[in-house]
């Protein structure tokens, strides 16, 4: 039903936009701050749109040698990288299959929607999941964590989100990886929405299994998934036994890589046109330099919270660990998170995300990544909000 959406946040107001003769559909100038897919730059969107070209031979192997490369900068790693058609849910359980099997012990630290998805995915192998729960919008707790790792029997891996993308919270990641690689426990990472936006260093920080994206803050269109693997991932997946999976497990991408490398080093066919608008997106980052990049993702979502906070609007967690790539906001109760979202796209066409499960209707959330987070959109943003909410009659956080 048009206007009902599966993450539970009902908007009749937008419906009526998406029908209308001049909808989303038909119009290019929607202005994206939702948690992803992120609003890429024309040059990137321009290189999807090229024609097709073969997936294979040695004009398209260079360009996607060339893509796995300088994707290795930017998760600060050396370790073996691959590139998986398909979301970054994919590359996850690509992760989790290619470790666990029927009957493993595994830890999910968990604190929102997309750490219970690990868990779901965790148990559709058949693996033994011992859920560890923090509070929605509190990080995850490190030093718990660390007494789940020594305990006995030892987990075979444990695995968490990076950036609780449901909350905003950035959870640890270093102190739990680096730990784990002493315990000989696999460290599998989603870092599906933090890749580009936040700090990440797979190598230095001791992470086994690091898994991104291309349409969140690498900044290009969906479908391809990268996932990063260290030497002690490989020990693991090799003391699995027989693949429980084809295409989704690792080995295969090993075997393509290491038999046909010369012109088809992957097992299926590749998106030419998303291959290339990712290789020029990265190409950006690091032009821009990645730590350049992250400040000025913080520096957006900063100016933003800031903007929200004089509107009388309040956040639903810490800054000290809330994330630059997503910022939540709680509702007011004289503003409804229907209504807010849909007078922001029906008349400044400004998206944003409602809460998701049990957080819908309670917040709304805000992405800062592509080029959400360019000085001239977030004044977009902020004056949108002026509007709606003088609109509404409100000020101050009180009712008029």
């Amino acid at each position: 039903m048009i206007g009902q959406s599966p993450w539970g946040q009902r908007a009749p107001q937008a419906a009526a936009v998406l029908s209308s003769g001049g909808g989303l559909e038909k119009r290019d100038d929607i202005h994206l701050f939702i948690p992803g897919p992120a609003a890429a730059d024309p040059a990137v969107m321009a290189a999807a749109a090229e024609p097709i070209r073969p997936h294979y031979g040695d004009e398209f192997v260079a360009d996607f040698d060339r893509c796995r490369a300088q994707l290795k900068q930017i998760f600060r790693t050396s370790n073996d990288l691959y590139l998986l058609p398909g979301p970054g849910t994919a590359a996850l359980e690509s992760a989790i299959t290619s470790v666990l099997v029927e009957g493993s012990r595994v830890l999910v630290p968990r604190n929102g929607l997309f750490g219970d998805r690990l868990a779901q995915i965790c148990r559709a192998h058949r693996a033994d999941v011992q859920v560890i729960d923090f509070p929605l919008g509190q990080p995850i707790d490190a030093d718990t964590v660390l007494q789940q790792l020594g305990q006995a029997p030892r987990p075979t891996a444990v695995v968490w989100v990076h950036h609780e993308t449901s909350t905003g919270v950035l959870n640890p990641v270093e102190p739990i990886a680096a730990t784990a690689r002493e315990a000989g426990v696999v460290s599998i990472i989603d870092a599906i929405s933090s890749l580009g936006g936040t700090e990440l260093a797979v190598d230095d920080w001791g992470v086994d299994l690091c898994v991104s994206v291309s349409n969140k803050g690498l900044a290009a269109p969906p479908g391809l998934a990268p996932v990063t693997v260290s030497r002690q991932a490989w020990d693991a997946i090799e003391a699995s036994g027989e693949p429980r999976a084809w295409l989704f497990d690792l080995r295969t991408y090993r075997r393509h890589e290491r038999d046909w490398g010369h012109w088809h080093p992957y097992p299926t066919t590749m998106p030419t046109g998303l291959l290339k608008a990712l290789n020029i997106s990265v190409e950006m980052i690091l032009e821009e330099g990645l730590e350049a990049r992250i400040g000025r993702t913080r520096a957006a979502a900063e100016r933003v919270r800031q903007g929200l906070r004089d509107m009388g609007f309040s956040m639903l967690c810490a800054d000290e660990y809330a994330s630059p790539i997503t910022t939540a906001v709680l509702a007011r109760d004289d503003l409804p998170v229907g209504e807010l979202i849909a007078a922001l796209l029906e008349r400044h066409r400004v998206y944003i995300s409602g809460g998701i499960d049990e957080l819908a209707g309670k917040i709304f959330r805000i992405g800062h990544m592509g080029r959400s987070i360019e000085r001239q959109e977030t004044d977009r943003l902020l004056a949108a909000f002026d509007e709606v909410v003088r609109g509404a009659g409100l000020q101050q956080g009180r009712a008029c």
